[in-house]
């Protein structure tokens, strides 16, 4: 079946009177911990259609309040309060408002690609949002970005976000064990972790603490505790007055080199380039 008309052609339509709040990657490297690329909340009024052939990133999309329309099967369906948009990376997606009434939605979208999709399903689809943890979550990370934007709130926002983005996409939930031991990692990132430290803390082998981490961030333990120090890093270099060797010294690295060396392969940037963006 061909899809409707409006979901055709290549479609970015924002009318004057939306409004959106949105954070992105690169301006918060804390969402990377996901990872995201983007978060953000949308207060839609008409015009407004987004229509992508082939969806360069996963994405969520829970509709709050009022109504929209989305491409399902080929077909545009009516998207209800309490629904949630599950679009895989590489698919044809599209959605619009439907009537004159303004539409809200909240939204997250993956740092992803086809050959290591975030979301496993292979079509589009419309699932239930019976609560409203997730956009009460994105809701509380837009403000307190907008504000004091501490890192380890923001952290840990970002980490019950995933959960809720997990919980609506039907993705089997990380092992508790695992989210105490990071919540505890991060709280103390100066402390010089090794992979067997962390096994014991979360109370399971090495070999185990390994399979859990590359099953559910694609990276090994040691990995994944440097892209959080880095991602602590990056927040503190653009939001603090500290030296370069304090804020390596609050990551745990005890060498300004070894840290700049790290940051540098995790960002692509050094610590000072970073700052002065």
């Amino acid at each position: 079946m061909s899809a409707p008309n409006q979901f055709l052609s290549e479609t970015h339509i924002i009318g004057p009177e939306c409004r959106e709040r949105a954070l992105d990657n690169e301006r918060f490297p804390i969402l990377k911990n996901a990872p995201f690329i983007w978060v953000g909340y949308s207060v839609l009024k008409p015009p407004y259609r987004i229509v992508r052939l082939n969806s360069v990133h996963s994405h969520i999309i829970v509709s709050v309040s009022g109504k929209g329309r989305t491409l399902i099967d080929g077909q545009s369906v009516d998207w209800e309060p309490r629904q949630a948009l599950l679009g895989p990376v590489g698919k044809h997606h599209g959605f619009e408002i439907a009537g004159s009434e303004p539409w809200t939605i909240a939204w997250i979208f993956f740092d992803d690609h086809p050959s290591s999709p975030a979301l496993k399903g292979q079509k589009v689809e419309l699932v239930d949002s019976p609560s409203n943890d997730f956009e009460t979550t994105v809701s509380m990370l837009l403000h307190e970005a907008s504000g004091p934007a501490q890192p380890n709130v923001m952290a840990a926002l970002v980490t019950i976000l995933d959960a809720n983005a997990r919980r609506l996409a039907g993705s089997e939930e990380v092992d508790q064990r695992l989210w105490k031991l990071w919540e505890k990692v991060e709280s103390n990132l100066a402390y010089p972790w090794t992979t067997l430290e962390m096994s014991r803390s979360a109370n399971m082998s090495e070999e185990h603490l390994r399979r859990l981490c590359q099953k559910d961030y694609q990276r090994s333990p040691m990995r994944h505790l440097t892209k959080l120090r880095m991602s602590r890093a990056s927040v503190m270099l653009k939001s603090s007055t500290m030296s370069i060797e304090e804020i390596a010294s609050k990551v745990g690295y005890a060498s300004v080199y070894s840290f700049s060396a790290a940051f540098k392969r995790q960002t692509g940037y050094s610590p000072g380039k970073t700052r002065s963006r």
